[in-house]
């Protein structure tokens, strides 16, 4: 019985039972006991108090220890102390307790009435609920209880203060010699005069195939193995080929270590590919998509296991390709398109065009697939050529040329004028150009600054002025550009960068702070860097002397060493240890000589301080663009606009990642129902309920701490499961008894004396407690 939780509450009640009827003190008198009575020179023998004690013989009808229970109360024989009497239930609440009615259960100190059943808590990966949209399911319970969440929970960061440093890293550390720690990577220390690393890395086993540790292709991310926390997905290369034989491998988010690796060599890849990963078969599971370096497709289950490959050789036949994953015929699995071809969830080849397939001078194969003419079906976007289908699969499924408008090239999508009519960005031979989505028809063009081909396009607001623009790579330059929404683009600033090798690399965006203004990650041959997404001095009112369009290092957010040989690749932004928040995954090699002075391999970093707000748990391929996949992985048998979804405030981006409905949203955590389970004696287990009052939450590994008055700290234990919004999880403290009972025991939650690991809404409503624990026992 979890009776004890209420003894502060009824302390005056049993003073009252035991002590106290109304009479005068020469009417009633106590004992050294506590319990007895006093002659009063009248006839007591038939006078009997309704608290159940008997004053005419000082006996009492229902003793329990030392103290003497009410009429409507009851023994808990576990603690020996009188508690309410609720029958086979535990009385609710600490102040003042109460007996739940029929149907109701006590959740959080209160009455409820549950809603139905449901199988298991949400976390960052599994959002789907059984529950009523103001409910959410309470795992240990099995129930739907009332949701916590507080919509108006936000924390803003503060101004300027950005300071990323690495989590994990997978790979080869590159030998590097030093005088002092500026010499060394963000957050190694200069030790004998060699770099050292100050986080947790991961060196290659030996019977893993340690020689293919080059990784050129955009990491992945997304829950494989559906235990709410992602994993990254990527291909590793030996540097002797890395066309050719690559490897993919899987290591879990948040710890970096190994969860599988394919290296059967039927089944090598093409070493710069990227992977796209998604349910297709709706089955529950997740799928894998691979280039393979024999011109095929490869499909992979979640662990690991090859399934089929493809019987025809992809048009196009370039490295670094990456295939996307669309319903194209609203129903049924989902099917992959790769360059100008769709293929069904056997792999068998549906239809093949013959125009575009999405390449910027015959370099990598990067498709694009988005509803241009609002018929609710998929197109698919070869650069210059786009695709339109009729039918369904297996029937009689059949595609033809929408449109054509020039040459191919890298694409994204937005309604850059905001009336519900997408636009398609075209990063061709050296031009940024943008297209009217429904007819192709050529409305601005820009030629990038510096030269090169140019990399696949980012679209989103980068000045916080509700309009989306474009940015991506040159060969010498990053550029941002705006479009006027007729005939017009304009540069926003640009940056110098180092990209002669490829001339055509990525780059990613997301809004880390908060504050409506995206900014920008990239990683040339020697650097990985974020920009803010306008210049500082651009910010101020009115603008300073250097809001000159020519953003240079001075003004950056964030520079760090890497290296790499260039292909498509870029950073991704996503939750990859499930704790809600934003973390960046960097593929990093050093084989070729214009890329070669970072390490190998794989690089997660986050926010020192917590800052970065909340993002989805996944990025599940090149084309990623919120709408295309949600959390789990599943793709929507008809996806949402991403330029109209959600109403009212849409993502309208290509290439970055959500922070969710509300901006800055964060944690609320509070700790509820402290107890103790099961008897107090030699051992005791503490055991509370922690929540989170806000609206977002928060990963494994808050620390909550249990105290006792006298006896001082009793223990911290760690929760091991993500809470989410509105939810709760209960944790709990065993040890052998501190001392003589009772204990005034009080918790605390992520505090640890200098505000805690996680940035809350609320940071003064930590503590609970005391409550009096296991009375009358000592």
């Amino acid at each position: 019985m979890r009776r004890s939780v209420f003894v502060l509450a009824l302390a005056p009640t049993l003073l009252f039972a035991c002590g106290d009827s109304g009479a005068s003190d020469d009417d009633v008198g106590t004992s050294e006991d506590g319990i007895g009575t006093e002659a009063t020179g009248e006839d007591s023998s038939s006078s009997t108090l309704d608290t159940g004690l008997d004053t005419g013989t000082g006996g009492c009808d229902n003793p329990c220890g030392d103290e003497c229970c009410g009429g409507d109360e009851v023994c808990d024989e576990d603690n020996l102390v009188c508690v309410l009497d609720c029958g086979d239930d535990d009385p609710c609440g600490v102040d003042d307790p109460v007996c739940c009615g029929g149907g109701e259960i006590c959740y959080v100190g209160q009455c409820v009435t549950p809603g139905g059943a449901c199988s298991e808590l949400s976390c960052a990966t599994q959002t789907e609920s059984d529950c009523e949209e103001d409910e959410i399911c309470d795992g240990e319970l099995g129930l739907c209880v009332p949701n916590l969440v507080n919509e108006a929970c936000t924390f803003t960061p503060e101004e300027g203060v950005f300071d990323p440093i690495p989590r994990w890293t997978w790979g080869a550390r590159q030998p590097r010699s030093c005088d002092a720690d500026a010499d060394c990577q963000k957050e190694e220390v200069c030790t004998e005069g060699s770099c050292a690393v100050t986080w947790t890395h991961h060196e290659i086993a030996d019977d893993d195939w340690p020689t293919h540790v080059q990784v050129m292709a955009a990491p992945m991310v997304a829950d494989l193995d559906g235990d709410c926390v992602p994993e990254v997905i990527f291909n590793s290369y030996d540097p002797s080929d890395w066309q050719n034989d690559g490897i993919l491998r899987v290591l879990h988010g948040d710890t970096g270590e190994k969860l599988w690796t394919l290296g059967d060599e039927a089944w090598r890849s093409d070493g710069t590919g990227i992977p796209a990963i998604g349910d297709i078969d709706y089955d529950g599971d997740l799928e894998i998509v691979n280039v393979g370096d024999d011109s095929h497709l490869h499909l992979i289950d979640h662990e690991g296991n090859p399934v089929w490959t493809t019987v025809d050789v992809y048009a196009g036949n370039q490295t670094s390709g990456a295939p996307a994953i669309a319903n194209f015929d609203l129903q049924g699995d989902a099917e992959i398109a790769y360059g100008r071809a769709i293929y069904d969830s056997d792999g068998n080849e549906l239809w093949a065009g013959e125009g575009g397939f999405g390449s910027n001078a015959s370099y990598a194969v990067l498709s694009c697939v988005a509803d241009l003419d609002g018929d609710s079906r998929p197109e698919l976007i070869g650069g210059g050529t786009v695709y339109t289908f009729t039918g369904t699969v297996g029937t009689d499924f059949a595609g033809e040329v929408l449109w054509e408008s020039g040459g191919d090239g890298y694409c994204g999508v937005a309604d850059f004028q905001l009336d519900g009519v997408p636009e398609l960005v075209l990063v061709r031979q050296g031009s940024i150009d943008v297209l009217d989505g429904p007819t192709g028809t050529l409305l601005a063009q820009f030629e990038i600054p510096g030269g090169g081909m140019g990399g696949p396009p980012n679209i989103a607001d980068f000045d916080g002025d509700g309009f989306p623009d474009i940015g991506l790579a040159g060969g010498a330059r990053y550029v941002v550009v705006s479009f006027d929404g007729v005939d017009t683009l304009t540069k926003l600033w640009d940056a110098e960068t180092k990209d002669v090798s490829s001339n055509r690399t990525g780059s990613s965006v997301f809004d880390f702070d908060g504050d409506g203004r995206n900014e920008v990650i990239y990683g040339d041959e020697w650097y990985l860097r974020i920009y803010p997404g306008v210049e500082p001095d651009c910010q101020l009112d009115p603008p300073g002397a250097a809001c000159d369009q020519d953003m240079t290092d001075d003004e950056i957010l964030f520079i760090d060493i890497t290296s790499s040989g260039t292909r498509v690749e870029y950073p991704v932004i996503a939750d990859v240890d499930g704790d809600f928040k934003a973390e960046i995954v960097v593929s990093t090699n050093n084989n070729f000589s214009e890329g070669s002075i970072g390490d190998s391999g794989v690089e997660v970093f986050e926010d020192r301080l917590d800052n970065w707000v909340g993002t989805l748990p996944i990025w599940n391929q090149h084309t990623y663009h919120i709408t295309n996949v949600d959390a789990k992985g599943s793709i929507p048998i008809v996806e949402d606009n991403n330029w109209e979804y959600p109403a009212g405030s849409p993502y309208n981006s290509y290439r970055r990642n959500t922070q969710g409905g509300v901006e800055n949203c964060a944690p609320d955590l509070v700790a509820q129902d402290l107890t103790t389970v099961g008897a107090c004696q030699s051992e005791v287990t503490f055991s509370v309920r922690v929540c989170n009052q806000g609206c977002l939450g928060v990963g494994p590994g808050v620390d909550v701490s249990f105290s006792e008055a006298e006896f001082g700290a009793l223990g911290t234990v760690t929760t091991e499961a993500a809470i989410p919004a509105g939810g709760c999880i209960s944790v709990e403290l065993t040890m052998d008894a501190p001392g003589t009972a009772p204990y005034d025991v009080s918790v605390t939650v992520d505090d640890d004396g200098d505000g805690g690991a996680f940035n809350e809404c609320v940071e003064d409503n930590n503590s609970f407690g005391p409550v009096e624990l296991c009375p009358n026992i000592g």
